[in-house]
């Protein structure tokens, strides 16, 4: 995870400079980093008669950088042997992004959406 410090004093660069899309401030921010980008949609969803959840689909790969507004990452699949791979780049249109996270071990996407009732308990464990 990148330290809050680092992030604020990115952020006050990109304000001095006013040019940069939101990619192009991602991209500088996390290039080189794994990164997974959810774009609204949903992998699965799985139903019983009274619940139904609904999995984030979400593409993963490393960020190479960013041209206007258009991410590019070298993206990972899963091959036809069913084998996870790397390599495939991806260009994603800025607009098209709902969430991005840099995957450090810090939780995923998937484990930050939460039921409106346990934001104010998630408040009062850290507002203290």
């Amino acid at each position: 995870m990148l330290p809050k410090e680092q992030i604020e004093s990115f952020i006050e660069e990109c304000n001095e400079d006013r040019k940069k899309t939101f990619v192009e401030f991602v991209a500088s921010l996390l290039k080189d980093k794994f990164v997974e980008i959810y774009l609204g949609d949903s992998y699965e969803e799985i139903s019983t008669e009274q619940i139904s959840t609904a999995y984030p689909a979400v593409f993963s790969g490393r960020v190479i950088g960013a041209y206007r507004e258009c991410l590019i990452i070298s993206s990972a699949y899963i091959d036809k042997q069913k084998k996870p791979q790397m390599g495939n780049v991806m260009f994603i249109n800025e607009r098209a992004i709902r969430a991005l996270n840099e995957v450090d071990g810090n939780g995923i996407i998937e484990e930050m959406f939460l039921r409106s009732r346990e934001s104010v308990q998630v408040k009062e464990m850290f507002d203290k």
